[in-house]
């Protein structure tokens, strides 16, 4: 019901995003100690990208231009997906996991999922008084 309102869309495109970010670091946190496991991350999330475009039959984001010097915004995203993240440093068996960098990235997501997490809560707040049901 709410995919249809842009905000919607997106902060839940971004939640989803972010769990996925949190579950890859937990894999290379829980593999920390096994040889030759290569630490891995998920793409950057991007505001244009493939989770944004037609979801559910539900018409996809456009970029308005409202002169002709406007640039026409058709890009092609990537979607969610995981790759090996540059590690500053390899064990001698072969394992890149450092558990700091690991820290700092899982502190990162808990930051912004906290972030999209009240940008959805006060939109859904601004929704329900726009049709007079009080926050």
């Amino acid at each position: 019901m709410l995919d249809g309102i842009d905000v919607f869309r997106i902060t839940g495109a971004r939640l989803r995003h972010l769990a996925e970010r949190q579950n890859v670091l937990a894999q290379n946190i829980a593999n920390a100690d096994t040889p030759h496991f290569r630490a891995r991350d998920v793409k950057a999330f991007q505001f244009d990208s493939a989770l944004l475009r037609s979801q559910g039959g539900v018409a996809p984001l456009r970029l308005a231009g409202s002169q002709a010097g406007h640039l026409g915004g058709t890009r092609n995203g990537a979607a969610v997906t995981t790759d090996r993240a540059q590690s500053y440093s390899e064990d001698p068996d072969g394992n890149t996991v450092n558990l700091e960098e690991q820290m700092v990235k899982q502190s990162d997501v808990a930051k912004n999922y906290d972030l999209a997490a009240l940008v959805y809560k006060r939109s859904a707040a601004l929704l329900r008084t726009a049709v007079g049901r009080g926050a």
